[in-house]
C-alpha cells in the first residue's frame, strides 16, 4: 500500500500512531495545500481508507497543585469541580463515554490515568480544566501524558488558558486552547476529530498552524445554561467530596478590577430554572444526605423575582426546616424584605466582598457599589439574624497602611462573624493585571506559582512565597505584617475561635475541623502544627515592629489589640 498524506492540525507532532483517528485537517480539505502542514505517515496505513476511524476517548482532568492550601489543607473541604462537572454532564448526555479524574483526590495521577485507560483504545483526547494556581501542575502532567501517549490530543481550557492562550501554547505538547465556556466547544471539537474534519472554524479555539498561533474568533453566542443537563452529582459521590456546593447562574455585569470569573462566563447574567434548582437540591438531600448548601453564584441576589419564587419552592418542600443555605451578596442588591425572606427560607449565612473601608479605593477597584451600601447591608443582615462572613483585600493600587487599619476597624465595628484578609493578586485577564504590568510591578514566579490571594495565611513562615503585586508606597513585608495584624485583631476573641470549631456548618466553608469527635481527634496533630505555624508568623510580625524593620505598624496598635482597645 502506498503512503497517504495527511493535513495535520497538530504540527510538529509524532504521527506514527494516527491511524486510529484517520485524516486530521487543520484547513478545509478543499483549501490550498500551501497553507497546511502536509506530512506523510512513517509507515503504511493498515486501516483501509473507507473504514470508519476509531472514536476518540475523552479524559477530563481537573488540575490542582498538590497541597494547594498548605498548612490549612486538612481543614478545608474538597469542593466538587463545577466547571469540569458541567463538561462531564454534556458528554454523558451526548453519549460520549468520558473519563473524569481529579488531581485533588489522586496521589498518583499518572497511575490513575493509566488504570482508567486499561480497557480503552487509542486515540485519546486529554482535556484539562486549569485555574492560574494549577498551571504548573497541568503543564507537568500534560507533558507526561504527551510523552506516554504521543498520538493524543492535549486540550487546555478554563479561566487561565482563556486569559493567556499564547502563553499556554508556547508549550509544544499542548495542542489546543478552548477559550470561554467549554460545553458546546468540547462537543463540536469531539465531533470534528471523530469525523476527521477541519477545526479551523470552531468558535473560540486557539492552536498552532504553520509555526504560528491562530485564535479563532468567538462567533457563537454564550452558552444557554437553561438547556444544559442537570449537574452530574452522581459522578462525585465517592464520599471524598463536599457535595454542598451549587451554581445556579453565570455571568457578571460588574467591572471589579481584580476578578477573573467573567473572562469565561461573560457579563450577561443568566440563570437556570428554579425547578431545576429544586431538583438538584432534592437529589443531593435524598441520595447524598446533604443538608448544608452554599450557592457559588457570583451574583445570586440580582433577580429578586426569581429569588422570591425559589424561597417559596424551598418552603413548600419543608426544606427550610432541615437545610441550611449560604450565598454571596452585594450591598447594592439587598434590602430588608429580601433578607427576611431569605432567612425564613433557610438562608442563615451570607458572604460579602467588602474589600476596603475607603470610598476612594472602592472607586479605584470599580466594584460599582459604595462602602456605605455594604455597611448598610451588613447591618441589616446582622439585625435579621444572618451569620455574616466577609473578605477584605490588602495591597490594592494607591492603598496605604492607614487604609488597611481602617479596614480592620470596620471589620470589628460591623460585628462580622468571620473575615478573611487577602492580598491583592493580579490574575491574568483582569484590569489589575494590566495595572501591575504598567507599573512594572507584576511579579510572576515560575508558572504563576506565587499567584495566591491567601498566601500570607496559608504558607509556612519558613518558606514565604513572594507576592505577585505590591502597590507603590507599600512593601511586601509591610502588607504581610498588616494582614497578620488584621487576623490577630479580629480573632483575638475566644468566642469567635470556639464558634469556628463548634459550628463548622456556619460561614463560607473556609475552615472546618470536622463535626464529629472522631474526625476532630484525627486532626489534632494537624491542628497543633497549624497553631504552631500561626504562632511563629505572629511572633515574626511582633519582631518586625519591635526591631523597627516595619516602621508603619505601631507597637501601640498591637497593645491596643491585646487589650481589646483597637
Amino acid at each position: 500500500m502506498s503512503r497517504r498524506r495527511v493535513c495535520l492540525f497538530l504540527p510538529e507532532r509524532n504521527v506514527d500512531a494516527l491511524e486510529g483517528m484517520g485524516n486530521h485537517a487543520l484547513c478545509p480539505p478543499e483549501g490550498p495545500r500551501s497553507k497546511c502542514l502536509w506530512l506523510a505517515f512513517k509507515k503504511p496505513l493498515t486501516v483501509p481508507p473507507t473504514e470508519t476511524a476509531k472514536e476518540p476517548q475523552v479524559i477530563l482532568i481537573n488540575s490542582s497543585p498538590k497541597n494547594a492550601l498548605k498548612i490549612f489543607q486538612p481543614f478545608l473541604p474538597i469542593a466538587v469541580p463545577i466547571g469540569l462537572g458541567c463538561l462531564a454532564a454534556v458528554c454523558e448526555e451526548a453519549g460520549i463515554d468520558a473519563v473524569y479524574l481529579d488531581e485533588q483526590l489522586e496521589e498518583d495521577m499518572l497511575g490513575a490515568i493509566e488504570k482508567a485507560l486499561e480497557n480503552r483504545s487509542k486515540p485519546y483526547i486529554f482535556g484539562f480544566s486549569v485555574l492560574t494556581a494549577a498551571m504548573r501542575a497541568a503543564v507537568t502532567l500534560s507533558e507526561q501524558l504527551h510523552n506516554k501517549y504521543p498520538d493524543s490530543v492535549i486540550v487546555f481550557g478554563g479561566v487561565h488558558p482563556t486569559a493567556v492562550p499564547e502563553e499556554v501554547l508556547r508549550y509544544s505538547h499542548i495542542d489546543i486552547v478552548v477559550r470561554g465556556e467549554g460545553e458546546d466547544t468540547l462537543l463540536e471539537l469531539y465531533r470534528r476529530l471523530k469525523n476527521r474534519e477541519s477545526i479551523t472554524d470552531i468558535s473560540g479555539l486557539s492552536y498552532r498552524a504553520n509555526g504560528k498561533i491562530v485564535h479563532n474568533p468567538v462567533e457563537k453566542d454564550i452558552v444557554d445554561i437553561t438547556k444544559l443537563p442537570s449537574f452530574p452529582y452522581h459522578l462525585f459521590s465517592s464520599g471524598r467530596y463536599d457535595l454542598g456546593f451549587i451554581v445556579t447562574s453565570r455571568g457578571c455585569p460588574y467591572n471589579c478590577i481584580f476578578c477573573s470569573n467573567r473572562i469565561t462566563t461573560g457579563k450577561k447574567f443568566r440563570f437556570i430554572s428554579n425547578d431545576l434548582v429544586i431538583k438538584q437540591l432534592g437529589e443531593l438531600y435524598e441520595k447524598h444526605n446533604q443538608t448544608v448548601f452554599m450557592f457559588l453564584d457570583d451574583n445570586f441576589l440580582v433577580d429578586k423575582k426569581r429569588l422570591y419564587d425559589l424561597f417559596e419552592k424551598i418552603k413548600q418542600k419543608g426544606w427550610h426546616k432541615i437545610m441550611r443555605f449560604s450565598c454571596q451578596g452585594r450591598g447594592d442588591n439587598i434590602d430588608r424584605p429580601l433578607l427576611e425572606a431569605m432567612y425564613e427560607a433557610g438562608f442563615k449565612n451570607i458572604f460579602f466582598g467588602i474589600e476596603t473601608a475607603s470610598e476612594r479605593l472602592m472607586a479605584t477597584i470599580k466594584k460599582g457599589e459604595t462602602v456605605q451600601e455594604i455597611v448598610d447591608a451588613v447591618n441589616m443582615a446582622k439585625d435579621v439574624g444572618l451569620f455574616v462572613s466577609a473578605t477584605f483585600i490588602f495591597g490594592l493600587p494607591t492603598e496605604t497602611h492607614e487604609d488597611r487599619m481602617d479596614a480592620i476597624r470596620l471589620a470589628k465595628r460591623l460585628r462580622l462573624d468571620q473575615v478573611r484578609f487577602n492580598n491583592a493578586t493580579p490574575y491574568p485577564g483582569t484590569e489589575l493585571y494590566d495595572i501591575a504590568r504598567s507599573q512594572n510591578r507584576l511579579m510572576i514566579q515560575g508558572e504563576y506559582d506565587n499567584f495566591s490571594a491567601v498566601s500570607t495565611f496559608i504558607e509556612s513562615p519558613f518558606n514565604p512565597v513572594p507576592f505577585s503585586y505590591c502597590p507603590p508606597g507599600s512593601t511586601e513585608a509591610e502588607i504581610r505584617d498588616d494582614i497578620l495584624f488584621a487576623y490577630l485583631a479580629f480573632y483575638w476573641d475566644y468566642k469567635k475561635l470556639i464558634e469556628i470549631f463548634t459550628k463548622p456548618g456556619q460561614g463560607a466553608k473556609w475552615f472546618s475541623a470536622g463535626s464529629e469527635l472522631k474526625t476532630i481527634l484525627m486532626k489534632v496533630p494537624a491542628l497543633i502544627h497549624l497553631f504552631s505555624m500561626m504562632g511563629i508568623k505572629i511572633s515574626q510580625m511582633f519582631w518586625h515592629v519591635l526591631s523597627r524593620k516595619n516602621k508603619k505598624l505601631k507597637f501601640k496598635e498591637i497593645v491596643d489589640v491585646l487589650l481589646h482597645r483597637f
